[in-house]
């Protein structure tokens, strides 16, 4: 099970407490960056796992996992120009909330401009550690956000391996998820 690393303040010793599971935030927008994000599921199944998606994503309404203790969405108000720049803005104020409420380890992301500013805003103030997993129907070109997300990811996987000299040194290939 994944917990803290042995000599942090409390997993050893007489006043130890027992070692709590990881927090995990699963960061996504609906169809198929979630479909990949499901499939990754299993590699989270002794965390806490939570996600994050747009409210008006239909298929977010009904969604449930086995795996997934609780789903949080966040405002979308246009996927094109200014009004998803307007919903990038509010979405920080919200995640600042999420982070407050749910206080997450780790960072999980298949990609969609919503991983942004969590990333940074996780990395920056709670410094959580952030994993990345480049979508796999990008072959020839990268996204958006995975230049974004690039310097801000502890994990960065991509899913061809001839993308590792795309981005750079912090990328990993380990297979593809789909």
């Amino acid at each position: 099970m994944p917990t803290w690393p042995e000599g942090s303040p409390r997993t050893d010793g007489p006043t130890a407490r027992p070692a709590r599971r990881l927090k995990v935030l699963c960061i996504v927008s609906g169809g198929g960056h979630l479909e990949e994000a499901v499939e990754c599921f299993d590699a989270f199944k002794h965390t806490d796992l939570r996600v994050v998606a747009y409210k008006h994503r239909g298929e977010m309404a009904s969604f449930s996992h086995p795996r997934v203790l609780r789903v949080r969405l966040v405002s979308l108000f246009g996927a094109k120009g200014w009004r998803l720049y307007l919903s990038l803005v509010v979405n920080l104020f919200e995640f600042l909330w999420i982070f407050l409420r749910e206080r997450p380890d780790l960072l999980f992301s298949t990609g969609s401009e919503i991983t942004i500013g969590p990333f940074i805003l996780g990395k920056l103030l709670w410094r959580t550690k952030n994993i990345y997993l480049e979508t796999v129907t990008r072959i020839s070109q990268c996204t958006v956000t995975a230049h974004w997300v690039y310097r801000w990811s502890d994990l960065f996987l991509v899913q061809w391996p001839h993308q590792k000299a795309m981005f750079g040194p912090k990328a990993r290939y380990e297979g593809r998820v789909l």
